[in-house]
């Protein structure tokens, strides 16, 4: 088997600066996916923009980072201004035990998914932010949301970090990829991004490639214009989008044997 890449932009529609800098990473440099943030600011100004462009969209499902929820407040995971916590480390002590309203969270998340249908695009695949999808309790909702909306293709997390948090993702996506395979879900060979998230320039992208193995790899990135008036993620969104644009990346692919690649495409 071959070298395929898919490189997935995480966070469109979050802000107009990084759905603006994800469509320059796409025509510019090898960006091959987006996942779309539904109940971001820029959702529908940004749709409009991805229907001009042949990129796979997929729907970034949200239920954290300060974001509004599109049926209301969720109880349990959001604050008294009625909007997603903002920290993973505020949502997932909430999910394990349980103590936030499983329906309406339900609801919430087949209203982004079906808000990103109705909009006119098709949905190839689904991830979240900061991860949340991979939780027990969350993916199965998700694996319900993929079978409904017939989307073949989940993301699966798979850090190589040694820390704690990199640990308990490894164990959460082992527990999603039993369901996955049992409800015949797809998804990619390996994932590259978790440790580079906010930061990958060109340097980590020239190895990320020199280093594929043979079979499917997404790399998650966040290429953006600057966003940090909104977040204050410290994310390097233009580095990202310089080292997306980079000559070396683009001429190092078309020197190797790997194929960039989109999940329609597949």
């Amino acid at each position: 088997m071959g070298k395929f890449l898919i490189v997935n932009a995480d966070d469109f529609g979050a802000s107009k600066q990084i759905s603006e800098g994800i469509i320059k990473a796409y025509r510019d440099g090898i960006v091959t996916a987006t996942s779309v943030v539904v109940c971001g600011e820029h959702f529908d100004e940004g749709i409009s923009l991805l229907k001009k462009e042949d990129i796979d969209v997929g729907l970034h499902l949200t239920i954290v980072g300060g974001e509004r929820p599109l049926v209301g407040p969720v109880e349990g995971l959001v604050n008294s201004e009625g909007v997603f916590l903002k920290s993973f480390r505020d949502v997932i002590p909430r999910i394990i035990t349980g103590r936030y309203n499983r329906e309406a969270l339900r609801k919430e998340l087949f209203e982004q998914a079906g808000r990103l249908k109705d909009s006119g695009v098709d949905i190839t695949h689904i991830d979240s932010h900061q991860h949340l999808h991979i939780l027990p309790a969350i993916s199965k909702i998700v694996i319900d949301i993929a079978d409904h909306f017939n989307i073949r293709w989940i993301r699966l997390p798979r850090p190589g970090s040694l820390s704690i948090k990199g640990a308990g993702m490894n164990v959460f996506s082992g527990i999603m990829t039993r369901r996955l395979v049992k409800r015949r879900l797809r998804f990619t060979d390996y994932f590259i991004g978790f440790e580079s998230t906010g930061g990958l320039d060109e340097p980590m992208l020239l190895s990320v490639i020199r280093n594929l193995k043979a079979g499917i790899t997404e790399l998650m990135v966040h290429p953006g214009y600057d966003a940090s008036a909104k977040y204050d993620w410290k994310f390097d969104w233009e580095g990202e989008l310089d080292a997306l644009c980079s000559a070396r990346a683009a001429d190092l692919i078309k020197g190797s044997d790997v194929t960039l690649i989109r999940y329609s495409d597949l």
